[in-house]
């Protein structure tokens, strides 16, 4: 389960912003994580991928190629190189970056932003976030968060979390996949497709009973609102945080804020 802390004492499920708020801004920008902060997020999601030189930097893709005005792995990059890119575009329009950092920001940029009673969900994207050092440098970055509770480290790649496990073994880790209908994991939580989830009756019974928090891999969820109540998932993954947000509300009777 979540470490006690101030996510556990809210109102489930929690609006996880799927790398910002990506209808409105480009995804794992600075200007997009302060969107969904504005907008009441409860936690913040981004990718997290490495530089040559071993910085930390919030990006979803291998290589800079569909957001930046760069081309070429991040792995190839120093995180000085990093810094000179500009995010221009991203698959809901373009924009004029004047984001610290060239607009793909560090983690320490992300730590920096966002408040400590917000959440930082951070999926660990690179295959070298298995090593032994590179697991111990993140788990010191985001020590303090990992001791309140408000960190989850998540990635397709259950070797990437169990490295971080090693290297922090209270740090909260969830396995994310495309099709896991049997949610199975020796962490703290699963996500997986609704369709995965629909095709096993007993998906919410069986997390539970081996303790685990469930968050669906569903960005675009506000369709499905009425059945993750009803199902009393943890949290929602969402790219519009403000959009869910009012539906959830909408759907328990609540005013709009």
């Amino acid at each position: 389960m979540v470490p006690t802390s101030l996510l556990t004492d809210r109102l489930r499920p929690l609006v996880i912003a799927h790398r910002g708020v990506p209808v409105r801004a480009p995804e794992n920008t600075l200007a997009s994580f302060r969107l969904a902060l504005e907008d009441g997020a409860d936690v913040i999601e981004t990718d997290l991928r490495l530089t040559r030189d071993g910085a930390i930097v919030c990006l979803h893709d291998a290589t800079l190629d569909r957001t930046t005005d760069r081309t070429g792995p991040a792995s190839e990059l120093t995180v000085a190189e990093i810094r000179t890119a500009v995010v221009i575009a991203s698959e809901h329009g373009h924009f004029a970056a004047d984001e610290p950092a060239g607009g793909v920001p560090t983690l320490e940029d992300v730590l920096d932003l966002v408040p400590s009673d917000v959440g930082l969900a951070l999926e660990l994207k690179d295959p070298d976030f298995a090593d032994e050092q590179v697991a111990r440098r993140l788990t010191e970055l985001i020590a303090a968060r990992i001791a309140d509770g408000t960190v989850l480290l998540l990635s397709f790649d259950t070797t990437l979390l169990r490295a971080a496990r090693r290297a922090a073994p209270g740090v909260w880790i969830g396995a994310v996949a495309e099709w896991q209908p049997d949610p199975d994991f020796d962490g703290n939580g699963v996500s997986t497709t609704p369709q995965a989830m629909l095709a096993n009756p007993d998906y919410m019974r069986q997390a539970r009973e081996r303790g685990l928090w469930v968050c669906p891999l569903d960005p675009r969820p506000d369709q499905r609102l009425p059945w993750y109540l009803e199902l009393g998932v943890d949290a929602v993954l969402t790219d519009d945080t403000a959009a869910t947000r009012f539906a959830l509300l909408a759907l328990r009777g609540s005013p709009r804020p």
